[in-house]
């Protein structure tokens, strides 16, 4: 089919509109990086040695999956993944009492607490695209243990897990990290897809993104890749070019509820999308994160927990930023078909 040069998508959850204006368009492959990000030397790198480095005990950490299947003793030194403190964090979690919030004339605020944490994959340069199915397996379980273990801290009600690839996204350090940030409250992007997921709920007595799967499913031109469990597509309403998504198949609200045996194919096709980024692309800086339910009260079985990627391909200009309307250059039909090439192994 033929897909027009202009077209206003409104997404079905938030009511949101992007702007797709192909005119002007670049092919797929000019949007690649010329060269790829240069790797700092190790020595100087502070997540090369994490404890050297200042950082305290681990919360969590991991050895390299094969070392485990030997049975070899394990100790700290032979770490392949660690949960760590940021050590210049977004929010203080020294904190003895919730923070209330406070009015000031029209506006509000209250104490920035919380936790912010980062998750540390060894060596210095394999970022995930380049790792195993057991390797990107413990990254899964860690996120997952570590939102379950927040969701025990009094005062939270969010916790946001994000990875930042390549400097345009915002990565400071190098080395392939992750990073976790709980909140005292729910941020509004979060607040608008879940609000738009429950109204869509009352209406139809129905999931979105579960109308969302299937009807992508039926259409097949914007999917990338499926296994029994999980889809990775690129969205109707994309904010911006070459955006992908990953839903579990069967309705689930919580990212932490994944059951061991699905962790190594979540691992599969979240490979399988850095992969196409990294060769079809080559390597242009991302950023990916994860949306789920909120903690403790309310009810949230409408939600459907999912997983967006978003390649750095353009800058905010004045319509972005005056209107809120993202101009995207490539149409998702076209950037999974260019991508679809890219994912298998």
């Amino acid at each position: 089919m033929e897909h027009p040069k202009t077209e206003l998508r409104q997404d079905p959850v938030s009511g949101e509109w992007v702007l797709l204006s192909t005119v002007r368009a670049r092919r797929p492959n000019q949007f690649a990086r010329s060269k790829k990000e240069k790797s700092p030397p190790r020595a100087a790198c502070p997540f090369e040695d994490p404890q050297k480095s200042g950082n305290g005990s681990p919360l969590l950490w991991f050895v390299h999956p094969q070392k485990r299947k030997k049975g070899d003793v394990v100790v700290l030194r032979d770490w392949f993944l660690q949960v760590i403190r940021n050590k210049y964090p977004a929010l203080s979690h020294h904190y003895k009492t919730c923070p209330t919030l406070i009015r000031d004339g029209v506006g509000a605020y209250m104490q920035g607490v919380g936790f912010h944490e980062v998750v540390v994959t060894s060596p210095h340069s394999r970022s995930i695209a380049h790792m195993s199915v057991e390797e990107v397996e413990l990254i899964i379980r860690a996120y997952q243990e570590r939102i379950h273990d927040l969701s025990a801290e009094k005062c939270l009600e969010y916790v946001l897990v994000f990875h930042n690839h390549g400097r345009e996204a915002g990565a400071s350090i190098y080395h392939p990290h992750s990073q976790l940030i709980a909140l005292p409250i729910v941020p509004a992007d979060v607040h608008v897809s879940i609000q738009g997921s429950r109204r869509y709920y009352h209406r139809k007595r129905r999931c979105v993104h579960c109308d969302i799967i299937r009807w992508e499913r039926r259409k097949k031109e914007r999917v990338l890749y499926k296994n029994k469990s999980f889809i990775l597509l690129a969205p109707h309403v994309s904010k911006a070019a070459f955006e992908m998504r990953i839903y579990p198949l069967k309705h689930q609200s919580r990212f932490e509820s994944i059951a061991t045996k699905d962790r190594p194919l979540l691992a599969d096709v979240l490979i399988a999308a850095l992969r196409s980024i990294y060769r079809g692309l080559n390597d242009i800086a991302y950023n990916y994160f994860i949306h789920t339910t909120p903690f403790g009260r309310g009810h949230f079985d409408h939600y459907h927990w999912h997983l967006e990627i978003l390649p750095k391909t353009a800058t905010f200009g004045g319509v972005e930023l005056g209107t809120g309307l993202e101009i995207v250059t490539v149409s998702p039909e076209d950037a999974a078909q260019y991508l679809r090439r890219f994912v298998s192994k």
